[in-house]
């Protein structure tokens, strides 16, 4: 008998397709990215973006894989890795960037995106991946657990939103 969890992942894999992100699809990770700026600490300014900042998303992933994710047509998110240091030392190392349309989370896209990156991040022979996570978002901390990544540090307190302080975690997995 399958896992409901499988059965969720096999029905949304036949919809579930991911595209080089580009300016095609600015407005709408634009929209995704905002909802997540206005409504949490998941994602860190503390004020929606203009769409122009789309770029410098692009931008970040330079040299990189960076995708949109979408559903048919639509898009419903988009993820990414990027350098964790510019300096040559630490080529085998990449952060993960992604952000699911509310409506869409705990469907099992985060885990076809952690995939479509992870499996990526290989044939980059990069072998460390790093989660930059806000402290109170349990629900991506238990995810990358989940998936095999450990909690490897924390800063306390460092970053203020919504009238309260919040601190970073760090996850790493080791591929």
């Amino acid at each position: 008998m399958r896992e409901k969890d499988d059965l969720k992942l096999e029905e949304i894999e036949m919809n579930i397709n991911f595209a080089e992100m580009n300016e095609n699809h600015q407005k709408e990770v634009m929209r995704i990215f905002n909802y997540y700026i206005e409504n949490s600490t998941a994602a860190f300014p503390s004020k929606a973006l203009p769409e122009q900042f789309f770029s410098m998303l692009v931008k970040k992933s330079e040299g990189y894989p960076s995708y949109a994710v979408l559903d048919k047509e639509r898009v419903i998110g988009f993820c990414q890795l990027s350098a964790y240091n510019p300096f040559p030392t630490f080529s085998k190392t990449a952060c993960l960037t992604y952000f699911i349309e509310n409506e869409y989370t705990g469907k099992g896209i985060g885990s076809l995106c952690l995939k479509k990156l992870e499996d990526e991040a290989q044939k980059m022979n990069i072998s460390h991946l790093i989660a930059e996570i806000s402290s109170e978002n349990n629900g991506s901390i238990s995810f990358h657990k989940k998936h095999g990544y450990s909690l490897v540090g924390e800063l306390h307190d460092i970053g203020e939103k919504f009238g309260r302080e919040f601190g970073i975690v760090y996850m790493q997995k080791t591929l």
